[in-house]
């Protein structure tokens, strides 16, 4: 019998898990080797410091705050605009049109079927819409609010 070559098993290249300096972690799998769902188990508290590091993130890339402060103080800007025309405007109204101008309707009648159209309703809607927008202009140019985003355009 002649001496047949033996085949000597290769090693099995193995996948590598090492720390960096930065505290991330590097992968490294060999060339060809096709390795599918690597999984990393961390411990609980860096998978704790880990969600909570995403949450913050998510936070600050969408301005989620700002837009929360900035909701919470167009309501309160709101009801200040609204109590001012109800307080100073509404009065105005009362004496041009004799009565609560939001209680005007008129009748039209579609063959023996009355219609009730609250034109009164609508009217006063755009008159305190004008008065809204009067005011909200007044503040901002008052607060000098426009040069605040002016400045910030001009540092980018």
């Amino acid at each position: 019998m002649a001496d047949t070559p033996k085949e000597t098993p290769k090693p099995q290249a193995q996948t590598k898990v090492t720390e960096t300096a930065d505290g991330s972690v590097k992968i490294t799998q060999p060339k060809g080797h096709k390795h599918h769902g690597v999984t990393i188990l961390l411990e609980p508290d860096e998978l704790v410091r880990e969600q909570v590091g995403g949450f913050a993130k998510f936070l600050r890339e969408y301005a989620v705050i700002g837009l929360a402060i900035g909701f919470i103080v167009g309501q309160q800007a709101n009801a200040v605009v609204k109590q001012i025309v109800a307080s100073f405007i509404e009065p105005w109204i009362e004496v041009l049109f004799g009565q609560n101008l939001a209680s005007r309707v008129a009748y039209w009648h579609h063959g023996n079927v009355p219609v009730t159209v609250p034109w009164g309703a609508f009217v006063y809607a755009v008159i305190e819409f004008v008065f809204v927008v009067v005011i909200m202009y007044l503040a901002v140019k008052l607060l000098r609010l426009d040069k605040l985003k002016k400045k910030k355009e001009s540092q980018q």
